[in-house]
């Protein structure tokens, strides 16, 4: 009978080294009435101690150096965020409204034939180059430059890739065939494209032409100044032997808005084929006043009347009668106060487009109208009078009569109820004479009073 060994004893291993208990070890923690104790005696002075128990900070003024620089830099008392001195951002805001006027200024009367010799890419970029400047108060400007090279890119690989395809059939100089290969290199190969739904066709983001530029969506305005661009270089190379028209297609009746969302399309100048009895040959200030307007709706703080394209009766209607009802009111850093939904638009912004499309229409016009509603919101009575005043004037003369504005008589088509819009003017005649009352009684009360000005604060735009 074999024998079994005696089962061994289980003995656990023994660990390798002893745990020691926390607090226990040689880094032993000291409690806190312990540290507090051996930091300070009981009988110093506890007045250098700024804050928590255990901080030794001492108060002191700074130096000449760190003075000034914490003057060029200022808070916005809205948020408490840090922003630029104005000295830092004016001169680029300043420097794009006179490069915007300067580009402008000879085209205004121009036929809608391609005449202008100012880049219509770089007209653009001064409407973002300016916003960018005053919106984000930046102290360093939008590279303008930067995004006329990537115009200038597309054009030279346009040269370089396709002319030798149309070169090579003898057709280098044609119009109507250097047209289609363009639309065909910067709608197909690149992609260039007008917005899908009528809700883009109103945001900054598909109006400024370096975001277009960068994201191959914009608004057709924005398009066809990228279009006359590429004209604008070809003729400049001599590729182009002919001016070229290019076309927007007002807005049919069941669009929102100036334009059908379609991208423009060019034609030889003068030419009748592809060109249908309602299309709008455009010139760069054209163009530049339908990117201002899309910006103007885009900030705008209230409803917009699709139908007369017009937002100002509510805007009016609310600096009228705002004492008995603050809906559509200014109030403080919140904004407009809306009475639905959630808050919308923006005022300085809405007031610097308007401001621009203003200065575009020679000074006089509905813009003045426009302007003048935005700053009584904004707190500027004294030039909201003055804008009012001189619309009022203007209107009275005959001027509204006589001067078709662009949106309203040139690509709005679509039309409106002439019961329905005839109702609405007269609200707005009503709402303007209450505004313009208000503010000629509170001018009389302070020049009686020897205080001419106090109430009226004059603000920048």
């Amino acid at each position: 009978m074999a024998s079994h060994a005696a089962p061994v004893a289980f003995r656990p291993r023994a660990a390798p080294f002893a745990r020691v208990p926390l607090g226990r070890g040689r880094h032993a923690r000291l409690p806190r009435v312990a540290l507090r104790a051996s930091s300070s005696s009981p009988g110093e002075d506890d007045s250098r101690l700024m804050g928590r128990k255990g901080t030794n900070r001492e108060a002191k003024e700074d130096d000449a150096e760190t003075s000034e620089l914490k003057k060029a830099v200022k808070l916005d008392g809205a948020f408490g965020k840090p922003s630029a001195a104005k000295e830092t951002w004016e001169p680029y805001q300043r420097a794009a409204r006179a490069g915007l006027l300067a580009a402008t200024a000879p085209d205004l009367s121009s036929s809608p034939a391609f005449e202008s010799r100012e880049d219509p890419a770089r007209t653009s970029l001064y409407l973002a180059m300016e916003d960018d400047a005053f919106k984000s108060r930046t102290a360093v400007p939008l590279p303008v430059d930067a995004y006329v090279k990537r115009v200038d890119k597309l054009v030279r690989e346009f040269v370089q890739r396709d002319l030798p395809a149309l070169a090579a059939e003898g057709k280098e100089h044609d119009t109507a065939s250097l047209i289609a290969a363009l639309e065909e290199y910067l709608y197909v190969q690149n992609g260039y494209r007008a917005p899908a739904g009528w809700r883009e066709m109103y945001s900054p983001y598909r109006t400024y032409f370096h975001h277009v530029v960068a994201q191959k969506v914009g608004i057709p305005a924005t398009l066809a100044s990228l279009y006359l661009g590429c004209v604008f270089r070809l003729k400049q190379q001599g590729i182009l032997k002919e001016d070229v028209d290019v076309l927007l297609r007002p807005k049919g009746a069941n669009f929102a808005g100036v334009t059908a969302p379609e991208a423009p399309w060019g034609v030889p100048a003068g030419s009748n084929v592809n060109r249908p009895a309602a299309a709008v040959a455009c010139t760069p200030a054209m163009l530049v006043k339908l990117q201002l307007g899309s910006l103007k709706r885009a900030f705008w703080p209230w409803e917009w009347d699709d139908a007369r394209d017009s937002g100002t009766l509510l805007a009016m209607e609310a600096a009228a009668y705002g004492a008995e009802n603050r809906m559509n009111t200014a109030a403080g850093v919140v904004g407009i106060i809306q009475p639905t939904g959630r808050p919308f638009g923006d005022l300085a912004m809405a007031i610097l487009a308007t401001e621009r499309l203003l200065e575009l229409d020679g000074g006089v016009g509905y813009e003045q109208r426009d302007l003048g509603v935005l700053l009584y919101h904004d707190g500027r009575r004294a030039e909201a009078l003055e804008a009012l005043e001189a619309y009022d004037e203007w209107r009275s003369g005959g001027g509204a009569d006589a001067a078709p504005t662009l949106v309203g008589d040139v690509l709005n088509l679509g039309g409106s109820d002439a019961v329905q819009a005839a109702e609405m003017q007269v609200r707005e005649d009503e709402a303007l004479k209450a505004v313009m009352l208000e503010l000629r009684k509170g001018k009389l009360e302070q020049t009686i009073a020897g205080n001419e000005g106090g109430g009226f604060k004059s603000g920048e735009v």
